[in-house]
């Protein structure tokens, strides 16, 4: 009797261990992404109260003088913005409480614009893009073809450079994309990302891998302290800093030759070499914790009159 004992956990032993490999097994085979959120700030309005950090002893600068939030005036060039942005070869979704009409064609004109303003092969591997009128505890996410984007409870500046964040995104996992069969030391989620993928040349710059910093890595090196975060937010922070604080960037730049090989990645291989200026300028060589809450000249980058 006490053999068969033995025997029956011995054979429930093997069991629970078939069926936690097989599981582990099953998820490996299963590639999948990561969806990079911009991370959720508590923002302390009224605009006179400064943005404290989530580090207390960061050594970046708050981002100060926060707008508050306007109420929506939807204009004539909304409404035909808006029709443009469903009219796009992009599976979009809007999610709303109850009927938020103005607001929704309101979100639609900025993302439209927001599009419009950038080149067209930039914005080419956004497939999906899901735009919510509700309270949602991340601002914005997004992966090589996906973006989720928070309309609520932001200005019209923080809305577009959080966008442009997240297409950021898109553009380091999408648009830069790799296709040989050599893997590097950096992972999307579970995609293995080839060493062809032009991205892993900006990524090596600070980063050994998906998790660890290079040991000369300094905080000089990076445009933000939530680029230090890994190197797809890293390349996401600089993507918005080139695009709409340019002059600040290149200031920056001058401190670390490591930033300054980030600024020239994006110059050749994103942005075709053009160069842009800061429509806002920052505080002198102070660097913030996130680049989405710089203020930005919204209207002048737009293009709008």
């Amino acid at each position: 009797m006490r053999k068969n004992l033995i025997t029956s956990i011995a054979l429930l032993f093997l069991t629970l261990a078939a069926v936690f490999f097989g599981r582990n097994l099953a998820q490996s085979l299963v590639v999948t992404e990561k969806l990079y959120p911009v991370e959720e700030v508590k923002i302390a309005r009224p605009a006179s109260e400064i943005f404290k950090t989530m580090l207390a002893a960061n050594p970046f600068i708050p981002v100060r003088n926060l707008p508050a939030v306007p109420k929506v005036s939807l204009l004539s060039s909304d409404v035909l913005a808006a029709e443009k942005l469903t009219q796009r070869a992009i599976n979009l979704k809007v999610i709303a409480e109850g009927n938020e009409t103005t607001a929704t064609q309101h979100c639609e004109a900025l993302v439209e614009k927001t599009l419009t303003a950038l080149p067209t092969n930039l914005t080419s591997k956004i497939k999906d893009l899901t735009l919510y009128l509700t309270e949602r505890k991340s601002r914005g996410m997004s992966n090589s073809h996906l973006i989720e984007l928070r309309c609520a409870d932001m200005s019209d500046e923080e809305l577009v450079s959080v966008l442009i964040h997240e297409i950021g995104h898109t553009v380091d996992l999408g648009y830069l994309h790799g296709s040989g069969n050599i893997v590097s030391d950096f992972t999307d989620g579970s995609l293995l990302i080839p060493t062809d993928d032009v991205s892993v040349e900006f990524y090596q710059l600070s980063w050994k891998n998906s998790e660890k910093q290079r040991f000369i890595a300094s905080r000089t090196d990076f445009v933000s302290g939530y680029a230090m975060s890994d190197p797809f937010e890293d390349f996401a922070e600089s993507f918005n800093f080139y695009l709409l604080h340019g002059s600040d960037f290149r200031l920056l730049a001058k401190e670390s030759e490591t930033l300054q090989a980030k600024y020239d990645f994006l110059k050749e291989n994103v942005f075709a070499r053009k160069e842009f200026s800061s429509l806002v300028t920052g505080e002198s060589g102070k660097r913030v914790w996130d680049t989405t809450l710089l203020p930005i000249a919204l209207q002048a980058f737009l293009q709008e009159s």
